[in-house]
């Protein structure tokens, strides 16, 4: 078997150019980046997911909770703010309720007309007023909130509220997601001439 003769002295220990080791370090480099900014686009979609997961649960609880006691309501105080709290209160046939949003925390007390207020229970966390904007607003029975709509949502200029109506107008925000929340409840059971009630006597200071 012949034995092949490399054209390369034996002494040659020459390795690679300068130039060689620059361009192999750049190709390096921006495969790296690609693949650093695709797993980071990776976690941020996932992350961005998991957070509007989180942000429709808020509202959803808060929905569910709220849809079930104001619905209910026989009297709704106005909403007034404290210390940079806003509070309202409503009257419901089990008893009394506050509900409180304070420090990003949406918060519901519950109490007996003539009972101690007992502790608050948080219903949402991340809820951010809207700037301008109270995050509680009550229409009352009587009112005219839709005088401006259009006779084709089925309301004339002239109609009038029978019954009490909340509106929660606030955003939920979690991480990066920020998902609004603008709902109005009924208080089916209020009345034009409930003006007062007990729940108003002793109520929690926010």
């Amino acid at each position: 078997m012949r034995q092949q003769i490399s054209n390369r002295p034996a002494d040659d220990d020459r390795g690679f150019s300068l130039i060689e080791l620059v361009v192999t370090m750049a190709i390096m480099s921006m495969v790296t980046l690609v693949i650093v900014g695709a797993t980071i686009e990776i976690y941020s979609g996932t992350k961005r997911i998991d957070n509007t997961a989180e942000a429709r649960d808020q509202l959803d609880n808060s929905f569910r909770r709220l849809d079930r006691e104001l619905r209910y309501a026989t009297w709704v105080s106005d909403p007034a703010q404290a210390s940079g709290t806003w509070y309202m209160d409503y009257a419901i046939p089990a008893g009394c309720r506050q509900l409180k949003l304070t420090d990003g925390v949406l918060t519901l007390r519950a109490w007996a007309t003539a009972a101690t207020p007992g502790p608050a229970a948080a219903i949402a966390s991340g809820v951010v007023p809207i700037n301008g904007t109270t995050p509680f607003i009550v229409y009352r029975a009587g009112a005219q909130p839709y005088a401006t709509a259009s006779p084709a949502t089925g309301m004339g200029a002239n109609y009038q509220l029978d019954f009490d109506q909340v509106r929660l107008l606030f955003n939920v925000k979690i991480g990066t997601v920020t998902m609004p929340f603008d709902s109005v409840f009924t208080a089916q059971n209020s009345t034009r001439e409930t003006t007062t009630h007990t729940c108003s006597q002793g109520r929690p200071i926010p």
